[in-house]
């Protein structure tokens, strides 16, 4: 990150991140609360950008719907989809269901169970009861939440709540799944009783004028056929050809007196949605009795191709309309070449006949390849510009239960609806403007590192972005567009960085690589990682317009995820910094155009992660914890992370001793009054399996033990030689960052759904409030208004709001 006086007062010039509203915790939030966080931020971005999941509608407005995302937002409508609110659970949602009598009730299932009867503006925690929690605990490289309670019925079945089932004739009676058990209460959630089945439930149904009590549960062998009324259940097994079963879904056709079940069964065994299957669709009348699909289009005859599908789903009320998710999908073209599609399929007639309704590619199924074709009955926002041609994975859907012509679908990047059974979709998630420019909904589903501010155009904001690269506006961040011109394409996946010249009109610097997320630990287990990476520095001088890469001395294969510039350095012939991850620093003294290798000093670990200079030229450099892969190996043997400092302008480097122990440091802010006062913000404690991998510790048969790295922030009042913690150890600290206007305030953000402001140097911490997004980066300082600050996230964007006190 750049660090110097030319560039916000050692921070300001450059990153300026916005941030998330909403609310809900692990233990629940009032509706006070909630009310509170909707009003403090605004978000910004272009909308979309990362994947979305599990589109749910309400059972009698087609204009209600909820979407989850993979980076814990909830993302809420009540005007089908033109905007959306967002709720924020820790670990993010699981599952959704409305009250099928009232649009504005909504379940939300996590590790604990939440009702909303305002639409999600407002949360009551009904399982376990707030009263029976004892502690929230955070842990691992993510900081998952955890709750601590004695309720010997939510600690009966670990892990998340993953079904939810209202009942259609009391209101009061509710259904939810959590491991192998349904529990069910009577009374709204006073009190719970657990059915233990020791299968999994996948689907849970009831129709009180077609099965009377009973409640159907299906497991991916069986189903479980429970009355209502008495709690006592029979097991009939699935057919043995179809097991295992996994995504089902199903209801009434329309008017009639009959029912339709769908199911999706692999032959082979793959994990859905993690690996490519040859997938085969069941079909039943009662959910007992089943038979396959025998139509050629489904079964890819033609071909002599099994399609490989990860997902189906019916309208509930209106289920002879079903739509099912194909990921992979081949046909052979005019020379016999087999062509790889993916998108979604539907029948109208309870699975007789299936037709394609979305359907892209066409190419050879490669990420970030262009040899196939977009979408043709899409109208979109500015996803297919940026990504049509290459292999998108169409990931779920949803169907409106009263009519099955009105369906979402989603994808990596973005949310499109159908009214017309799929003839025609429109994008969900942003508004292409008519200068081809873009305006978010209020769903933004990416990464955030920085904002950037052009020292010459108050109007002029650079956002760099995991998944989507660059993007900026020219309007005050009002509405965006991508900008990637010039970027190798090998490159285009994530940009970490952005520094402008304070002294030349329209020129800046950016960070690239194709390996995103760093510097979570999943990115570097395998030893292969380094091998893999490709980046860079690119230099504009066109404002961001365009980009050309400058990695002479560096080499193409150098994930950039931090610049620096010398503000003393003669214009045109700058000093810059680089922070590569997988070979240390290199410095560059003509512009960037060459670059050398400045690691004397630096340990055997190279994951240098960020730079930070001081007012006095003081170079602090933060290197996180990788694993150490012996002899291109994988073993539970690991790299501490550690901080160095040069004071020679990186010809060589010093080792700080910050702890005893090891350590896990993100990134260093120096006080621009002080430059002997740095503050160090620490990722606490991760496991073993988040830095080698799960497979590797259960191999080694090693205790995937907790490391004891402290978190929280570390001050140093004397130029890093000695360090003091002054904030929560057991905290996920991103950032800390300080307001070069307002002496002794402080900034940090956090991946305990929580970020903090000081007004003494760090001696006291006061949470901000309306802000409760689980993963955040950075809060920063507005360069422009000294009473607002921006918030950057790991996966929703950035928001801009007025802080205030709580």
């Amino acid at each position: 990150m750049q660090r110097s006086p030319s560039s916000y007062g050692l921070r300001a010039h450059l990153m300026i991140v916005l941030l998330l509203a909403a609310m809900a915790g692990c233990t629940g939030v009032t509706p006070n609360e909630s009310a509170h966080s909707q009003t403090h931020w605004r978000k910004l971005g272009p909308g979309g950008g990362g994947s979305t999941f599990y589109p749910v509608f309400s059972a009698g407005n087609p204009d209600f719907f909820t979407v989850r995302c993979d980076m814990t937002g909830t993302y809420i409508t009540t005007d089908g989809g033109a905007s959306y609110h967002q709720a924020n659970f820790p670990n993010g949602s699981s599952t959704y269901a409305y009250d099928p009598r009232n649009d504005e009730t909504l379940y939300l299932g996590t590790s604990a169970l939440f009702r909303s009867d305002d639409s999600g503006r407002s949360w009551t925690q009904l399982f376990p009861h707030p009263s029976a929690v004892t502690d929230t605990v955070y842990q691992g490289d993510h900081a998952s939440c955890r709750l601590v309670t004695p309720d010997t019925l939510h600690n009966a079945d670990p892990g998340r709540i993953t079904k939810i089932r209202v009942d259609d004739v009391d209101a009061s009676t509710l259904y939810f799944a959590k491991g192998n058990s349904i529990f069910v209460t009577h009374n709204a959630g006073s009190s719970w009783q657990r059915i233990p089945l020791g299968e999994e439930p996948i689907f849970i149904y009831s129709n009180q004028n077609l099965l009377n009590d009973t409640l159907l549960i299906f497991s991916e062998t069986s189903v479980f056929l429970l009355n209502k009324r008495t709690q006592e259940f029979r097991r009939a097994d699935l057919p043995t050809s179809m097991v295992p079963a996994y995504s089902f879904t199903g209801g009434q056709k329309g008017g009639s007196k009959e029912l339709v079940f769908y199911a999706l069964h692999n032959p082979t065994a793959i994990v859905p949605g993690e690996a490519f299957g040859e997938t085969q669709i069941w079909i039943s009348n009662d959910g007992q009795n089943w038979q396959r699909t025998s139509d050629d289009i489904s079964n890819n005859r033609q071909n002599n191709a099994p399609p490989s599908y990860s997902l189906i789903a019916a309208a509930e009320d209106d289920a002879a309309h079903a739509y099912v998710v194909t990921d992979r999908y081949m046909e052979a073209d005019e020379e016999g070449t087999m062509r790889h599609w993916y998108g979604s399929l539907k029948t109208g007639d309870a699975g007789e006949t299936w037709k394609w309704v979305w359907k892209g590619g066409g190419g050879s199924g490669r990420y970030g390849v262009k040899d196939g074709k977009g979408v043709e009955n899409l109208t979109d926002s500015w996803v297919e510009d940026a990504f049509g041609g290459e292999y998108i994975r169409l990931l779920e859907a949803g169907v409106y239960p009263g009519d099955g012509n009105i369906a979402v679908v989603t994808d990596w990047y973005r949310t499109m609806k159908t009214t017309d059974g799929g003839m025609t979709w429109h994008e969900v998630y942003s508004i292409k403007q008519p200068d081809n420019t873009y305006v978010s909904r209020g769903m933004d589903v990416t990464t955030a590192y920085g904002v950037h501010f052009d020292p010459f155009d108050k109007n002029h904001i650079a956002i760099s972005y995991t998944d989507i690269g660059y993007h900026h506006s020219f309007d005050g961040g009002k509405t965006w567009q991508r900008s990637v011109e010039g970027v190798p394409g090998d490159w285009v996946n994530t940009c970490y960085w952005v520094v402008f010249d304070p002294d030349i009109e329209g020129k800046l610097w950016s960070g690239w690589s194709n390996l995103h997320d760093f510097p979570r630990g999943k990115m570097t287990r395998s030893p292969r990682w380094k091998s893999r990476g490709r980046g860079g520095v690119c230099v504009s001088t066109d404002g961001g317009r365009s980009w050309s890469p400058v990695v002479e001395g560096m080499g193409s294969d150098s994930p950039t995820t931090s610049l620096v510039m010398d503000p003393r350095s003669e214009p045109g012939k700058r000093t810059l910094y680089a922070a590569v991850y997988n070979k240390g620093v290199f410095k560059s003294v003509d512009d960037g155009n060459t670059w050398t290798l400045k690691n004397t000093g630096i340990d055997a670990n190279t994951t240098a992660f960020e730079l930070t200079l001081a007012p006095n030229g003081d170079l602090y450099l933060t290197v996180v914890p990788t694993p150490v892969h012996a002899e291109g190996k994988t073993g539970t043997a690991f790299h501490s992370g550690a901080v160095y400092k040069s004071v020679d302008g990186a010809e060589t480097w010093k080792k700080l001793r910050v702890n005893d122990g090891p350590l896990f440091p993100n990134a260093i802010e120096v006080d621009p009054e002080n430059p002997g006062r740095v503050y160090l913000a620490c990722w606490a404690g991760v496991t073993l399996s988040d830095l080698v991998g799960g497979n590797v510790v259960r191999a080694s048969g090693e205790e995937n033990k907790l490391l004891p790295m402290p978190g929280g922030i570390f001050l140093s009042e004397d130029g890093g030689e000695s360090w003091n913690s002054i904030f929560d150890s057991s905290q996920y600290v991103y950032d800390v960052s300080v307001d070069p206007r307002n002496p002794g305030r402080l900034y940090c953000n956090t991946f305990n759904q929580s970020a903090w402001r000081s007004d003494d140097y760090g001696k006291s911490w006061t949470k901000l409030p309306g802000y409760d997004f689980h993963w955040g980066h950075r809060v920063m300082p507005d360069v422009h208004d000294p009473d607002f600050v921006y918030i950057t996230t790991y996966g929703s964007s950035v928001l801009h709001g007025k802080p205030g006190r709580p």
